[in-house]
């Protein structure tokens, strides 16, 4: 973009320009990088990856639907064929399924996981071939992959009040979400509803991947859900600590990949995942350091 210009870039020219995205993709940010601590603690990373696929799923199947009912998707849209409605609604119910499969001994939970990732994207591709959505095919990788131009400040405000409410009713429940989170039997044995919790958590995590792909994509939400919380654990000793790290480290990555894909005109999602990544070796050379300072 600067080589068109032939100016240099200023923050100014960035806010200007993608007001409504840089808010979007700090507050997908702050929100999954929240999330990302029960997400680890619980080693469901790929859980996240599969809600995020359904909700891929939800929204390619909005568009069709809506195509074959005649309605124009950049035009207002019913209540019942507008994506993001869709994204809710399977996303919801993928995450029910996910919380219950664990009480059955007879199914693996990672085979389920597996079926339910792969059948989504096998179902997103197959969707995108169909002729009737083919000009809705660039905004709908747009929506699975992030784009900084894609967000529309409705999505914003969505993706604002989820983030509210997700992270207020957190609030009230955390101590026996962490529990359930960290240790399920110890939570179970102190009379705690284990199963209504899990599936709070599941429907939490589902519904927010939902709304924060809309306005960032899936691939920038999966990797603010999983990587700096990993990285978190690995260098931090406490749960705040932990949780600090993850969110301030998922903010820290939306900011430097949406600035180095302006400047360099690089995909947005990709280079904020790119960024997310960077926190590992930096936390495995921390974890060496403090690890030959003790030995001393």
């Amino acid at each position: 973009m600067t080589d068109l210009l032939d100016q240099p870039v200023s923050l100014a020219d960035l806010l200007t320009l993608f007001g409504p995205a840089i808010a979007a993709a700090f507050a997908a940010a702050a929100l999954c990088g929240y999330l990302g601590l029960f997400v680890v603690l619980r080693r469901v990373s790929f859980v996240s990856a599969a809600l995020g696929q359904i909700s891929g799923l939800g929204v390619a199947l909005g568009f069709l639907v809506g195509a074959v009912a005649g309605v124009d998707p950049h035009q207002p849209t019913p209540l019942y064929l507008d994506p993001v409605v869709w994204a809710l609604v399977l996303t919801g119910a993928a995450a029910a399924l996910l919380a219950y499969v664990p009480r059955l001994r007879q199914i693996a939970p990672e085979s389920v996981v597996a079926l339910v990732y792969l059948a989504a994207t096998a179902l997103v591709l197959i969707i995108l071939a169909n002729p009737l959505i083919v000009q809705e095919t660039h905004e709908i990788g747009d929506l699975l992959f992030g784009n900084a131009v894609a967000v529309r400040k409705e999505h914003l405000v969505e993706l604002v009040v989820v983030a509210a409410v997700v992270l207020l009713s957190h609030l009230v429940l955390f101590k026996d979400l962490l529990l359930v989170s960290y240790d399920a039997e110890m939570a179970q044995a102190l009379g705690l509803p284990v199963g209504k919790l899990e599936l709070f958590l599941n429907l939490s995590i589902g519904v927010s991947v939902a709304v924060a792909t809309r306005a960032v994509g899936a691939l920038p939400v999966f990797g603010f859900l999983v990587l700096p919380a990993g990285a978190a654990l690995v260098t931090m000793e406490s749960v705040a600590g932990v949780m600090a790290f993850a969110m301030i480290g998922a903010l820290v990555a939306a900011g430097a990949g949406f600035y180095l894909s302006f400047v360099e005109s690089w995909p947005t999602g990709p280079m904020m995942v790119v960024c997310a990544a960077a926190f590992w070796p930096i936390a495995a050379l921390v974890r060496v350091a403090r690890g030959k300072r003790r030995s001393r």
